[in-house]
């Protein structure tokens, strides 16, 4: 349930949207990790074709931070996996009571970055010319191939892809909860095209990057700033209109659980039951295994 796609919230924000996702049901365990595609030392081979030493050299470092996030985060997720459960165990929740499960995924996304910033590095530095030209083209591609998923900005595409998500963790919207959908929906300020301009500054300003990376010196200056949440470069008009949707978003999944029948709330349990599971059986598992669960 990739909330990244809700108009006005951060995209591929992945701690962020694995906490934000507690509030509907959780998520998978493959998205929870997969949703770092745009972290290039992770997903460099969806960008660029590598050679023998580079990919060799990725999956070293793929295994050590995994490692790392396995012993660092996967357990707090499943203790606040079973903080939300106990939460939603109520009859009901005010948003309020979901801002501090989003904002300690916020604390999860700066951590990652910062421990992901040698990683990108030493993985980009080496990259050849050609090599840089198919990122280019990448960023490209995969710009448009959004841009297309999203143009369809009316009420009715958006109120349909929220229905959706929420559907697989709660079942079958109630008339009401429709209509608390539709008001979500006509309340949000229009920050997709911003979204994508934010997107489109970042790939920019990683391919410039990399013009100096023979320089160490330089590269690690240009580069550290791109790996930190992005929050402070976004103009102040799409900042205000994302912290407006995320309100309007924290307060519509408070109010669709508010609203759940009986049935509802208990699939919800059951999904959070089992994604809690999930990570408490992994936690602390070694490199080998943690990579096998992740499909790696």
């Amino acid at each position: 349930m990739p909330l990244r796609n809700l108009p006005g919230l951060p995209g591929r924000v992945m701690l962020v949207l694995l906490v934000a996702a507690i509030a509907v049901g959780g998520c998978t365990l493959q998205f929870a990790y997969s949703r770092l595609d745009w972290i290039v030392p992770w997903y460099l081979r969806d960008y660029v074709t590598l050679d023998a030493g580079q990919r060799v050299a990725l999956d070293a470092r793929l295994t050590a931070r995994l490692d790392w996030h396995c012993r660092t985060h996967v357990p707090e997720y499943a203790v606040t996996l079973r903080e939300a459960q106990a939460l939603l165990a109520g009859d009901t929740v005010e948003a309020a009571a979901l801002e501090p499960f989003l904002a300690r995924g916020e604390a999860w996304w700066g951590e990652v970055l910062a421990a992901l910033e040698p990683d990108a590095r030493v993985l980009l530095a080496g990259l050849a010319n050609e090599q840089v030209d198919e990122l280019r083209q990448a960023f490209a591609r995969k710009q448009r191939e959004v841009r297309e998923e999203f143009q369809d900005g009316s009420d009715a595409a958006r109120i349909a892809r929220m229905e959706k998500r929420l559907q697989r963790w709660f079942g079958r919207m109630t008339p009401a909860q429709r209509e608390r959908i539709a008001a979500w929906s006509a309340a949000l300020s229009p920050t997709t095209e911003a979204w994508l301009e934010q997107r489109a500054r970042w790939q920019g300003a990683l391919l410039d990057a990399l013009q100096v990376r023979r320089d160490q010196a330089a590269f690690a200056a240009r580069l550290a700033p791109l790996l930190t949440p992005q929050q402070a470069y976004w103009p102040e008009a799409y900042r205000e209109g994302v912290a407006r949707n995320r309100a309007l978003t924290l307060a519509l999944l408070a109010d669709v659980f508010n609203l759940a029948p009986e049935a509802q709330r208990a699939r919800l349990n059951r999904e959070l039951d089992a994604l809690a599971g999930q990570f408490e059986s992994l936690a602390c598992a070694a490199p080998a295994r943690l990579s096998a669960a992740l499909g790696r």
